[in-house]
């Protein structure tokens, strides 16, 4: 279950049940990588993202479940990506930002709640409590995952998830439109009547929300030993955790034991960090995504938090108390004061015997854990480094200016668009700070914004595919460090065809154009629908369109389509009507299309509206 040594695969993780389909779900995380944020529809659509990479399977994968899914991360701690990808606008409805619950503290958990549908079947759900963001960290972390079924009577240990679902529309930037709000309602009902199967040697499980009105009581960290692993800590949340004990490990980042204070050094029994072999090499999920979102993302935000390819980042809290006993707590606090005294956090409590989830199963020497770690001499009373200091300060100018409420007006602008960005209350620009905001999506267009000033810049020229909520904001400070953000804006007058227009620009070829439908007409294997017209292709080479076996095959679709998924028909008509008004566009669609596309229309509108 928390193998170390095991690297958990997000697609794997999230990919629905057999014979199930996500019905819908709700992610937190602190950071947010919006190319990792691919990963999650492509799991939903249970696509193999380690053959090749489909750019239509995907852009469809993520266009088909942006109403099912909501990902909440701390506003100012979403990365800048190298450049934008056209599937992350399939992103903005489902991204929402939050504000920090309070100043000096910040939103934090990490977590995945899930409910999968099958027609006849009972609905499943599925709990990720993770140490992980939503980011393209390859650190060394921990997962929790459990499943569960619904349970007729209200579980009274779901109280906590129920309650951090509950808060999250009210930390929320922007209200939640009115459709995603009643799901998170569900959801969190749904929570509190989920009977969750435990894990092998797990004999209780509880729920902790932080930072989370009335959402836990205090949690009990008494015990006789403790193991703390944790990338940051100070002496304040080491004290929390293990009290008075006189047998505390203590694993943690070289630099964070050397700002310990020699009390807290001298009490703890063991010093371990991470040693030079556990480093990772292999590619993870957000790789693959890569090449098909476009090139790998800068993470400029928060690097301490992603951490490198050789850093710990795993959150584990061991008690071990008499008769034998364990609680493993994993989740995303830290062992620091602001994590318990502040921050919005969660954890998951597994409790059973200590052989099975105690510290000597974790450090013994068969432990593949133990393998990974090397004891550490530190030093303690270290000084905070002044880069350190420095880039906090550009993290919280950051936090700070995604706190705000931007708006996007659009407009005409020719045969383009111009961009009207407005905010509702005054950017807060630090004294000697400057701050410049740029499109996502158009390189080259930042410009700088005044300081304790509404907003007030333009972006003209813009065509449709390229209008954006996505906002690139960096800050600059007063000795040239630099941090960028981005940020989720309301976009108003949204053109009714840039979606459209989007997927016409990624849909350039037949192929391209019936491997779309089938995905979206709901065939996993489209190959039949092509055939090869080598005796017609004088070069050889094969031409390919519809025959004789691929009409037959699109027609089973679309009647299919006809009976039960209509919606995916008036889906598909919205891309024909679209690549229809151009010279390139109709070149996309197969020979003989046009014509059978109004036959399918004039059967489409035949039919009662309430049945479409």
């Amino acid at each position: 279950m928390l193998e170390p040594d095991a690297r958990v695969v997000l697609l794997d993780q999230l990919r629905p049940p057999r014979d199930y389909r996500l019905l819908s779900a709700v992610a937190t995380t602190f950071t947010l990588d919006l190319t990792t944020a691919l990963v999650p529809p492509l799991a939903f659509a249970s696509f193999e993202l380690r053959d090749s990479p489909d750019p239509v399977a995907a852009l469809e994968a993520v266009r088909s479940c942006t109403d099912r899914v909501d990902v909440f991360c701390q506003a100012g701690q979403i990365s800048v990506p190298r450049q934008a990808s056209d599937l992350m606008a399939f992103l903005e409805p489902m991204v929402h930002p939050v504000r920090r619950p309070r100043a000096g503290f910040l939103f934090h958990p990490k977590v995945w709640f899930l409910c999968y549908a099958a027609e006849g079947l009972p609905d499943q759900y599925r709990l990720l409590c993770s140490t992980r963001n939503l980011a393209g960290s390859q650190a060394w972390d921990a997962v929790v995952t459990l499943n569960g079924t619904h349970s007729y009577d209200a579980v009274p240990a779901n109280a906590p998830l129920k309650a951090l679902i509950s808060h999250l529309p009210e930390l929320a930037v922007e209200p939640l439109h009115p459709s995603r709000l009643e799901r998170l309602r569900d959801l969190a009902e749904r929570a509190s009547h989920v009977a969750w199967t435990a894990p092998q040697g797990v004999q209780e499980l509880a729920f902790h929300a932080f930072g989370v009105p009335d959402a836990s009581d205090p949690v009990n960290f008494s015990g006789r030993r403790h193991l703390v692993v944790s990338p940051f800590c100070n002496d304040q949340g080491i004290a929390h955790l293990t009290g008075r004990s006189k047998d505390v490990t203590l694993v943690s980042r070289p630099a964070e034991l050397d700002r310990l204070s020699s009390a807290t050094l001298q009490r703890v029994g063991r010093v371990l960090v991470l040693n030079q072999a556990a480093s990772l090499h292999e590619p993870q999920e957000a790789d693959h995504v890569a090449s098909i979102a476009g090139p790998e993302p800068h993470v400029v935000v928060d690097p301490q938090e992603n951490g490198s390819v050789t850093d710990l980042h795993a959150k584990i809290t061991i008690v071990e108390r008499s008769y034998g006993r364990a609680h493993l707590f994993v989740g995303s606090p830290n062992a620091t004061s602001s994590a318990y005294a502040g921050n919005v956090e969660f954890a998951v409590e597994l409790a059973g015997r200590a052989r099975e989830l105690g510290i000597d199963a974790f450090l013994g020497d068969d432990s593949p854990f133990r393998d990974l770690l090397e004891t550490y001499a530190a030093t303690g009373g270290a000084e905070v480094d002044p880069s350190d200091d420095a880039l906090r300060a550009l993290q919280n100018q950051l936090r700070a200016l995604a706190e705000v409420r931007f708006t996007l007006t659009v407009s005409p602008d020719g045969d383009a668009h111009r961009l009207a960005l407005a905010s509702l209350a005054p950017v807060p620009v630090r004294d000697g700070f400057s701050v410049t905001a740029g499109l996502l999506t158009v390189p080259g267009t930042a410009h700088a914004l005044a300081r304790v000033e509404p907003a007030d810049l333009t972006f003209g020229g813009v065509a449709t595919p390229n209008v954006t909520p996505f906002l690139i904001l960096n800050a600059t400070d007063p000795d040239g460090n630099e941090l960028g953000t981005v940020v989720h804006a309301v976009l108003v007058n949204d053109p009714p065809s840039r979606l459209d227009e989007i997927l016409a620009r990624q849909v350039d070829t037949p192929e391209k154009f019936l491997r779309f439908l089938t995905l979206l007409l709901g065939l996993g294997n489209w190959d039949g629908l092509w055939v090869s017209n080598e005796q017609n292709a004088g070069d050889g080479a094969g031409r390919w369109g519809f025959g004789g076996g691929g009409w037959t095959g699109v027609l089973e679709l679309v009647l299919g389509a006809l009976a039960d998924r209509r919606e995916a028909l008036a889906d598909l008509d919205q891309l024909v009507s679209r690549l229809q008004q151009t010279e390139s566009g109709r070149s996309v669609l197969p020979d003989g299309f046009d014509e059978f596309w109004v036959s399918v229309k004039k059967a489409l509108d035949k039919l009662p509206r309430g049945k479409r």
